[in-house]
């Protein structure tokens, strides 16, 4: 940058501050909006789990995006967190102690914090498999616990409070579901701004070149081991802020949130969501959480189309959801996106066809399999089915199959195109 354009930004300081500040203020836009457009204690609260799950992904991100750390285990500072917010919470009811709800899990924070260090300690001797390991090995021997310390856990019931026990504060009294959007929203916030700000500090810029080449690192004089050990416990502090929102809203605690399903969620958020674009993993929180709350409702298959969505991301769309967005728009600023539309228009149609067949295979094998007691007839996507009946699974299997042969032609004929146009072939977004 030559003398005269920095003297060009220096006088022009709020150019440079807009295109920063745009996206935080869209972000708090949102989360005013949202209850408003939302009003219902059902939605609030479904709002409330989907601001939390995204702090959690968003901790995770930072081992996984930032680092380059594969934890199979990070579900254990998400539940450790809630403990000890929970814990944290009865004691001072107990006591009779005046302490402000919104800052409860600043509690659970700092408790998972400590116990990262100890932890990271413990993995971040080497990256890749080894570290994997190691975390999972930690975490089944934190879920292992429960058995043994039960006045810690609850044993399988868990642990509950009352929110509410500690009184009201900023005018608050945290009876309502609203009450606690505004304590979700206020942490989201600052989590999201401290994590993104962690991503320009000399810790965060060492995290990237241990994730990149952890070697180099070591031959420049740091130690990659800290760098990780050090990444590792404010993913883990994060995590428990994150645990200590969900035990605040569900007003309990159990040793679920400690189990390998709630790092494999966690795990399935960031990746499907992105974990090279800060936002991803929200994006992917968002879509995961929506689906385990409303497909589970809608069909016992539902963990198979999580499934489903991880593969179609890991083979189609390895930069996540975040990744197809963020291309798509590098596309039309350019002006590529327009001669792709309609082989993209017909791909995606004929995309959407063989989805439905795969529901319908799914469903039809459900209700014949281990929904059988509940009769052979079933209705998939508006449509009148019978589980034992042929016509049934032929045209599953006709919409699935065909859909998916008819769409190979045309990514032939789409990489072509982007090959012309100068884009990089094989990828669509």
């Amino acid at each position: 940058m030559t003398m005269n354009a920095i003297e060009t930004a220096r006088s022009r300081p709020g150019q440079t501050l807009l295109p920063a500040t745009l996206p935080w203020a869209a972000v708090i836009a949102v989360l005013f909006i949202l209850p408003l457009a939302f009003p219902g204690t059902a939605m609030v609260s479904t709002l409330n789990y989907l601001g939390t799950m995204a702090i959690f992904a968003l901790s995770y991100n930072v081992l996984l995006g930032q680092t380059g750390l594969l934890s199979l285990g990070h579900a254990t500072f998400f539940g450790l967190g809630g403990f000890i917010a929970t814990h944290a919470l009865l004691g001072m009811a107990e006591a009779g102690w005046a302490f402000p709800l919104p800052l409860l899990p600043l509690i659970g924070g700092l408790g998972a914090f400590v116990l990262g260090i100890f932890g990271g300690w413990l993995a971040s001797g080497k990256g890749g498999m080894p570290f994997a390991m190691i975390t999972l090995g930690l975490s089944e021997l934190v879920y292992a616990a429960a058995a043994i310390f039960p006045s810690i856990y609850g044993s399988e019931e868990g642990v509950s409070m009352d929110r509410m026990e500690l009184g009201s504060s900023f005018g608050m009294d945290y009876g309502s579901a609203t009450d606690i959007y505004v304590i979700v929203a206020v942490w989201f916030v600052i989590c999201a701004a401290g994590l993104k700000y962690f991503t320009t500090t000399p810790l965060g810029l060492l995290a990237n070149a241990v994730r990149d080449n952890a070697e180099r690192v070591e031959f420049l004089g740091f130690s990659a081991r800290r760098v990780r050990m050090w990444t590792y416990a404010i993913a883990a502090g994060v995590a428990g802020i994150a645990g200590s929102l969900a035990a605040i809203n569900f007003e309990i605690i159990t040793v679920i949130e400690l189990g390998a399903a709630t790092s494999t969620l966690v795990l399935l958020m960031t990746y499907i969501g992105g974990t090279r674009v800060f936002f991803g993993p929200v994006l992917g929180a968002v879509v995961i959480g929506l689906m385990k709350v409303w497909l589970s409702d809608l069909t016992p298959a539902w963990m198979l189309y999580f499934g489903l969505l991880f593969i179609f991301v890991v083979m189609v769309a390895p930069g996540g959801l975040a990744g197809i967005l963020v291309g798509a728009g590098a596309m039309i600023r350019a002006g590529r996106l327009g001669p792709q539309l309609p082989l993209l228009a017909a791909i995606g149609g004929l995309g959407l066809l063989s989805l439905a067949g795969v529901i319908m295979l799914i469903e039809l094998g459900y209700r014949a399999g281990l929904d059988a007691a509940l009769g052979s007839q079933i209705r998939i996507l508006g449509l009148p089915m019978d589980a034992h009946g042929l016509n049934s699974w032929g045209l599953a299997a006709l919409l699935a199959l065909g859909g998916a042969l008819s769409i190979r032609p045309l990514l032939s004929r789409l990489e072509t195109l982007q090959h012309r146009l100068g884009l990089k072939g094989g990828d669509p977004a």
